[in-house]
């Protein structure tokens, strides 16, 4: 075949695809819903999108970075599957979502070692009905804008790279991506000042910087580098795209989703072409009781491995949570046995952060020894001062502040 006659054949095939399997995204912009199709391997702003609806067509809606919230989280391979995966993304949300009730999330998962690298965006529920009036069908696929853009690069393999996008109120959008999400780390960037602590965060100086096209680089506020070039977006990789499908809606383009009904009806042309036809045709009634009764069976039996599996993750969770808590009654108590005569508590405040800390404040004859004393305590790391020690004249006695880094076995 020519290379005329296979080019021609590629064109066909292309408007074929674009006709029956449409690939539509929709943008929420300030005047309005923008409509983009995929067209020769590019993304086409519409006015409008076409009159007729394929049930093949996918149609991805993205979520304003100004309605959503972002989080880089981190769980443990060995308590977390991927099966259970969505599940602790959920729980955790209460630990640092805005908002407690009525949210809806999207989570792109890479697996980093024995962790997993979770990029999570979170929103209101109640945003969406907004945005659906306005939509004649619902999309298939619901993803956060910044995740759309970095998994459209076709650069999201590489170990690192930079992405660059306008925000608002003509400030910038700076994200640097690592390789597995060791790093992926979205900072705002309104002058020069912002510009250069992002730059010299960086691992790599020389890392490929890729600035939206909507955006002028010429106005960037800090050249990243002479890798400084405009991105292109096409269809994003297939693992976020799954992250943002829309449950109870079939997006026929995959075709993974078509394995399951063919699947079933290569069996059924199977048993036909191994049995009597006759014999089946007679029986028929039979049959298909049989096999709906088989398959309710398996579906609760499914049903109920899904639930064992869940409610075991469950616990392994909570075993572990309550293995890593720190027994405060016995620091207490080291406290009380450790600490001179001479001194004197006054507060105990504890913060559960970076596996815990204890600030203690209180009085003493020569506090400047204490922060040695305390470091003989077994379940304290490390003692440091937080305020200089100034003997106060009227007491004879020097106030101290003092924060301790709890020790944390590892389970």
């Amino acid at each position: 075949m020519s290379s005329w006659s296979e080019s021609r054949v590629a064109r066909e095939l292309s408007k074929f695809r674009e006709r029956w399997f449409p690939k539509i995204l929709i943008e929420v912009k300030a005047s309005g819903l923008q409509y983009s199709l995929y067209q020769a391997s590019d993304w086409v702003v519409v006015d409008s999108l076409p009159g007729t609806h394929s049930v093949f067509e996918q149609k991805t809606l993205l979520i304003p970075d100004a309605v959503s919230f972002f989080k880089l989280r981190r769980f443990p391979v060995e308590s977390v599957s991927k099966q259970t995966l969505r599940e602790a993304v959920e729980l955790d949300l209460t630990r640092w979502s805005p908002w407690q009730e009525g949210v809806e999330f999207y989570y792109w998962p890479k697996r980093s070692g024995d962790h997993w690298q979770v990029a999570v965006w979170v929103w209101q529920s109640s945003y969406m009905p907004t945005v659906m009036q306005s939509l004649e069908t619902k999309p298939t696929h619901v993803m956060p804008e910044r995740a759309w853009k970095i998994a459209s690069l076709g650069v999201i393999e590489e170990p690192d790279f930079i992405h660059v996008d306008g925000g608002e109120g003509g400030s910038w959008v700076y994200v640097e991506v690592a390789e597995g999400f060791a790093t992926l780390r979205i900072a705002a960037v309104n002058n020069e000042t912002d510009a250069k602590r992002f730059k010299t965060s960086l691992r790599n100086e020389s890392i490929p910087v890729y600035v939206d096209r909507q955006s002028d680089s010429a106005s960037l506020p800090w050249e990243p580098s002479s890798n400084c070039s405009t991105a292109k977006y096409s269809l994003p990789v297939s693992s976020a795209l799954a992250a943002g499908r829309q449950s109870g809606i079939s997006d026929w383009s995959d075709p993974f989703v078509w394995a399951r009904p063919t699947g079933a009806i290569l069996a059924l042309y199977v048993c036909w072409l191994l049995g009597e036809g006759l014999v089946l045709l007679k029986q028929g009634d039979e049959v298909q009781e049989y096999s709906s009764q088989a398959s309710s069976v398996s579906i609760e039996v499914l049903d109920a491995r899904v639930e064992v599996e869940r409610i075991n993750a469950l616990l392994a969770q909570i075993d572990l949570m309550r293995a890593n808590q720190l027994d405060l009654e016995s620091i207490l108590a080291s406290l009380s046995t450790t600490l001179p005569n001479n001194a004197w508590l006054e507060h105990i405040e504890y913060l559960g952060d970076d596996g815990g800390w204890l600030e203690i404040t209180g009085k003493s004859e020569q506090s400047s020894t204490l922060a040695a004393v305390l470091e003989r305590i077994p379940e304290v790391e490390q003692a440091m001062f937080l305020t200089d020690i100034r003997r106060d004249k009227r007491t004879g006695l020097e106030p101290f502040k003092i924060r301790l880094k709890l020790v944390v076995d590892d389970q």
